[in-house]
């Protein structure tokens, strides 16, 4: 049977969302030093409960903070986190134990790794569905983290794809006990568009493929203005073959917009069995098109993931988003009871963000 719930805990009702909503709650619970209980855990989700990889990225919080667990188990509808305190240079080694996303393992781990500076290695999955591919991650978020001053870094080791994982990334950070808020309002307009189409065990025809038609769909400049279209005809998609060592072959592409003050907007396609090349490139060409008829200098899939560094700096935040996503939303309600900030969202798309951090 569960513990019976302690009013003086942090109570979270992990049935608003899915696993972002667990990962989010435990870092935050870590860093701040409060004890949390998640219950109803992704109720409403064909396949409810903790899995693999929500194990992974908590389990992974428990050791680099020193403090423990509770339910932690596949399947559990419940967990409790107890802080710990634990101090020094992190090195820790996290094995998912499927093709599960090292990258969520990584958000919810980074602003520990951050704060006390080290090293995380995860084993599992590096470009998978419904998460952030490692390109992403590398070309997108670690470069806006960088303009507040957490000079992160995520060594690609192995890719790893679907269904059999076998990627390994190893993420580094100095210690960087604080920082201060994120601002970014304003979007001047594409000054270049850069991506990497990339195959691991899989014909180079795969990914010039995809390539091929990510600028085909690009230079189409659908729903932007002539001067956008104008920039878009310069487009440097790299294309990479690697030999992975990995169970399972894959393919995709991360692209991103940037202007000239160096913010980028993200776009991204995975390829899958029987989903043909073309309509990868196609996809992440229209998703970067739309994000950039937004305007907004934040992409979509960004938002959500700033959110938490912002609610854990040293001074307010305001930046402009392309949508007020679920994400976004359920992850700012999570950060206004567990981090104490005041977070505001005006606007659904684009969407101005306001963050005040607990002082």
């Amino acid at each position: 049977m569960p513990p019976t719930p302690d009013i003086h805990r942090w109570h979270v009702d992990g049935s608003i969302g899915g696993g972002q909503i667990v990962r989010t709650a435990i870092a935050i619970a870590a860093l701040r030093g409060i004890p949390v209980r998640i219950e109803n855990i992704r109720k409403s989700r064909g396949n409810p409960g903790l899995q693999r990889q929500h194990l992974a990225a908590i389990l992974a919080v428990e050791r680099i903070s020193g403090g423990s667990l509770a339910g932690a188990v596949k399947g559990s509808s419940w967990v409790e986190y107890f802080p710990g305190t634990a101090t020094g240079t992190v090195r820790e080694t996290v094995d998912i134990g499927s093709a599960g996303s090292t990258m969520l393992v990584l958000q919810a781990a980074l602003p520990l790794v951050a704060r006390r500076g080290g090293v995380l290695t995860v084993t599992g999955g590096t470009d998978n569905p419904m998460a952030p591919p490692v390109d992403f991650f590398r070309e997108i978020l670690l470069p806006a983290l960088r303009t507040i001053g957490i000079p992160a870094g995520v060594e690609l080791v192995e890719r790893g794809f679907f269904p059999s994982g076998g990627g390994e990334i190893v993420a580094t950070c100095p210690a960087t006990p604080s920082w201060p808020g994120f601002t970014r309002t304003a979007w001047s307009g594409p000054a270049r568009i850069s991506g990497i189409a990339y195959a691991s065990s899989l014909p180079v025809h795969v990914p010039e493929r995809i390539r091929g038609a990510a600028l085909k769909e690009l230079r189409s400049g659908k729903g932007l203005s002539a001067e956008a279209k104008s920039a878009l005809r310069e487009c440097e998609i790299d294309v990479r073959i690697e030999n992975s060592k990995g169970p399972s072959p894959g393919a995709g592409i991360v692209m991103w917009a940037e202007d000239a003050a160096g913010a980028r907007l993200g776009a991204c396609a995975l390829g899958e069995r029987g989903k043909p090349s073309e309509d990868v490139g196609r996809e992440a060409a229209a998703w970067l098109l739309a994000e950039l008829e937004r305007g907004a200098p934040v992409d979509r899939h960004l938002a959500d993931q700033l959110l938490v560094w912002a609610a854990l700096a040293s001074s307010p935040s305001e930046f402009r988003i392309s949508e007020a996503t679920d994400h976004v939303k359920s992850c700012a309600q999570l950060l206004r009871e567990g981090a104490g900030a005041v977070i505001e969202i005006e606007g659904s798309g684009p969407a101005t963000v306001r963050v005040r951090p607990n002082a």
